[in-house]
């Protein structure tokens, strides 16, 4: 029994290593995952741009990204970023739905690297 278990536990960390050796994506940004735009007017356009770098050493698939208002859009790459490779992702937040005051949004980017939120802040004010 005791060998039975012995070689179980053996299998088991043997596949787990050649997992972690085929390697993995990993999304490292350029500058931070926060970004605050400051203060905006109404119907001005707030958009900004956060840059990645593939950190991995596999390639970056990136499934989708959401955000957490329809007052806030995003746009991504569609093809896979290979390691070292460059990418970005566009955020831009509609000054024109939203009255006056502070603002935080988040922004989440699914690949399989795992799961990658972001944050923009704004402060909108009348013209």
């Amino acid at each position: 029994m005791k060998h039975k278990l012995l070689l179980g536990s053996l299998t088991l960390f043997f596949i787990l290593i050649a997992n972690f050796a085929q390697g993995q994506a990993k999304v490292e940004f350029v500058d931070s995952s926060v970004y605050d735009f400051g203060e905006v007017y109404m119907g001005d356009s707030a958009i900004h741009y956060f840059n990645f770098i593939n950190t991995g050493n596999k390639q970056l698939i990136i499934d989708e990204v959401k955000t957490t208002c329809s007052c806030t859009a995003s746009d991504w790459p569609r093809y896979p970023i290979p390691p070292n490779g460059k990418g970005s992702i566009r955020v831009k937040f509609d000054t024109n739905q939203k009255d006056e005051g502070m603002y935080a949004k988040g922004v989440n980017m699914y690949s399989n690297a795992g799961e990658t939120n972001m944050i923009i802040y704004i402060t909108i004010k009348r013209k």
